[in-house]
Parts: C-alpha cells; sequence; structure tokens
C-alpha cells in the first residue's frame, strides 16, 4: 500500500466547481439517457484538465464531494480513473482503444524486495504472455522495463495519465517503453509488500481488447486464461525475484488492480511476518503476541489504516515485525474481526486491540511506519535482543 497519501489541495477554480456540479447531476439522475449526458460532458472535462495538466481540478472537486456527496463524489473518482488509465489513440491513422493494466505481484524475503529494471529478454516473455493468454487477435502491447514498488508508480491522475500516454504511444508504435530509475523514488523496505508490471493494450475502437470479449468466445475462457498468463508470467519472473516468496495476481485496469493488490497483501503480510519470524529467529507462532491499533492523520481528521505489531509474547514493549492494514471503504470493525481471525489461524493467540487511535507517523530516518506495542506505544521494529538470527535458508 501507499505509504503517504495526503497532499496539499489547491484553492478552487471554475472547472472545478463545475465537475462537482456536472457529478452532482449525474448523481441525481434517473435514467440511462441523462447519465450518458452527464458523463460525456465530464469526461470532456476530465480529459481536457488531464491533458492541459490541470488534475488539480479534480483533486478539488473530489474532496468537496467528499464531505458533501458521497454518490457524485464515487461517480466523479470512477470517471477520472478511467479518464487517467483509458484513452482514445491514432495508430496508423485509425482510432485505437487503449487501456493502462497493472500486473501487481505479492513478495516477501529476508533480504531486499527487488525494484528495477527489466531484461529486454523479461520484457519480451511478459509481453507474449499476455498477448498469447490475454489480448484480443490484433491488438497491440507494451510493457515497462521496470519493475515498481508502489513507492514508484504514479499516484495522482495527472502521473497516471503522462505514464498511460507514454505507454500508449510505445503500443501503438510498436517500440520498446524505458524507465529512468534515476526519476522514480527509492522504495520503503518491507518485509513483504508489492510488486507491480505496467503494460498497454491497445485493439481498434468498439473492438475486443481481451480474448474472452471476442465474438464467439465463451466469457467464461477469462477464468482459464488469466489462471495460464499467472502461472507462466510466474515463471518468467521467477529468476529476478530469487530469495522471495512470491504470490502473482491477475492483470486488471490500473486503479482496480491497485486496489485488489491491497485487499490481498494483507493477509499476505500476516503470513509472511510469522513465517519469517520462526525462520529468522525461531519464534514460534506460539511464542508470539499481536497488537493492532487505528492509525489516523489528524490534519485529514479521518481514519487512514489499521497496524498491527508482533513481537515476542515475553515483551510488551518491543515490536519485532509489523503490518499496515489499509482500510478499504467503511471496513474498520469488520477489518479487526479479520485480524483476530487470520492471527489466530496462523497460531498466534495472545492479541491486544487498543482502542485509543494513534497518529499517523513514520520514521524520521527511513520511512518506515511505525507499529503499536501492548503497553500502548506507537514504535519501530527492532530484532529480539536475545536471538539470534538464524542462518538464511532459501525461499522458494
Amino acid at each position: 500500500m501507499r505509504r503517504n497519501r495526503f497532499i496539499s489541495r489547491p484553492r478552487h477554480s471554475a472547472d472545478s466547481d463545475t465537475l462537482g456540479k456536472l457529478a452532482r447531476r449525474l448523481s441525481e439522475s434517473a435514467n440511462r439517457l441523462e447519465d450518458r449526458l452527464w458523463e460525456r460532458r465530464l469526461i470532456e472535462l476530465l480529459n481536457d484538465r488531464l491533458a492541459r495538466g490541470f488534475d488539480s481540478d479534480i483533486d478539488v472537486a473530489l474532496d468537496d464531494l467528499a464531505k458533501t456527496s458521497p454518490r457524485a463524489y464515487d461517480d466523479l473518482a470512477d470517471l477520472a480513473e478511467s479518464c487517467a488509465e483509458c484513452a482514445t489513440v491514432q495508430v496508423d491513422g485509425q482510432p485505437h482503444d487503449a487501456l493502462l493494466l497493472a500486473v501487481p505481484l505479492l513478495a516477501w524475503s529476508r533480504y531486499k524486495l527487488p525494484a528495477s529494471t527489466l531484461s529486454a529478454a523479461l520484457v519480451d516473455a511478459v509481453s507474449a504472455h499476455l498477448s498469447g493468454h490475454l489480448a484480443a487477435a490484433g491488438a497491440r502491447i507494451a510493457v515497462a522495463d521496470y519493475l515498481y514498488s508502489i513507492d514508484q508508480l504514479p499516484e495522482s491522475f495527472g502521473e497516471v495519465y503522462d505514464v498511460a500516454q507514454k505507454l500508449f504511444d510505445a503500443a501503438a508504435q510498436g517500440t520498446r517503453f524505458k524507465v529512468d530509475p534515476k526519476s522514480l523514488r527509492e522504495p520503503v523496505a518491507m518485509l513483504a509488500d508489492t510488486r507491480y508490471l505496467l503494460a498497454a493494450v491497445l485493439a481498434p475502437q468498439g473492438q475486443a481488447l481481451f480474448h474472452w470479449q471476442e465474438t464467439g468466445v465463451d466469457p467464461d475462457a477469462k477464468i482459464g486464461a488469466l489462471a495460464a498468463f499467472r502461472e507462466q508470467a510466474g515463471g518468467a519472473l521467477q529468476p529476478m525475484l530469487t530469495g522471495c516468496r512470491f504470490k502473482l495476481l491477475s492483470p486488471n485496469a490500473f486503479h482496480a488492480a491497485l486496489r485488489q493488490a491491497d485487499r490481498d497483501l494483507r493477509e499476505f503480510s500476516l503470513e509472511a511476518a510469522v513465517a519469517y519470524l520462526k525462520l529468522a529467529y525461531d519464534l514460534a507462532p506460539t511464542a508470539l503476541q499481536a497488537t493492532v491499533a487505528a492509525f489516523e492523520d489528524k490534519r485529514a481528521g479521518r481514519e487512514f489504516e489499521l497496524r498491527v505489531g508482533i513481537g515476542a509474547a515475553s515483551d510488551d514493549d518491543a515490536v519485532v515485525e509489523g503490518i499496515v492494514w489499509p482500510l478499504l471503504g467503511d471496513e474498520e470493525e469488520r477489518a479487526q474481526e479479520e485480524i483476530e481471525t487470520a492471527l489466530r489461524a496462523l497460531g498466534i493467540t495472545r492479541i491486544t486491540q487498543h482502542a485509543q487511535r494513534f497518529p499517523l507517523e513514520y520514521c524520521d530516518d527511513c520511512g518506515a511506519p511505525m507499529f503499536p506495542n501492548p503497553a500502548g506505544h506507537a514504535v519501530h521494529t527492532e530484532p529480539p535482543e536475545e536471538s539470534e538470527e538464524q542462518p538464511a535458508a532459501p525461499l522458494h
């Protein structure tokens, strides 16, 4: 999950006000014909703002709608995401539909997780698997030559739009999309985290992007196609993930893929933490305790995420490993129950849940999140004082 999502918001503009008004009218519409009219006007204005680099107008409108009209907020957010990750591009003078894809990968390791440039052979292999298993006949594919951490992905609507346009151009022209690693942020070191491949798929306007959408193909062919892609692409990625345990997720539109990865990473991270503590320090689940607490940004006045601190059952002060559990929607109470259920399934039965909310803190030196301990403090993770780290064992 992204470690810092809060940014300062600019002032109102005429276009941000118009975006808000159009979104409200769309949310009030009671028929498909009116829906299409308001959607068309919103899409035209959203595309104009993105193309001209004024995506801050979208942020302002969303901030206002979040406070006054949740339904209109959802409508505008959905269309803004779509406009940032989709486009119509010209290929040999013919209009093509274009979509920005993200392929999430969940991974954990005792070592540093890779976030690095992909070899030309690996880019070609991933492109071949996208074309062979997923894309419709005649679709064009381009894959960015970098395995991104979540911290390195484009964040704002404008940044997503810019990266999408570059990938669309590469697919249209049949060229490689090369990423300059020096232009990317240094990823925050985490035991378990997500990595992403980015790709573009183009098809003639109005035709299928994916083969299960083609005429005469069973739509349920999507299930087998995604499974085959995960298996084949995962095998191709294995050499650059030596020393890691990883799980390749299905490709999806950029924003949808990030949300799904955030969901799946939560329990994956708990499993990774328990396995790591056993592997590295010979701490069995029965010798561990976990602490769960809500963390919020008081400036924003809203809850942000749950965090889980895990440490030795004999020490109420130290946290050896921590997990961020992002809240995706209104799910705090349900999420706390899910965490406790997952911890007990992993063998941890000593669980503390703090009622108070902690400030959303990160380490000033390394940027890592702070995690709750049973004593009621947010602390940095530290290795157990009396345990020697066990010799490294290979992860497969």
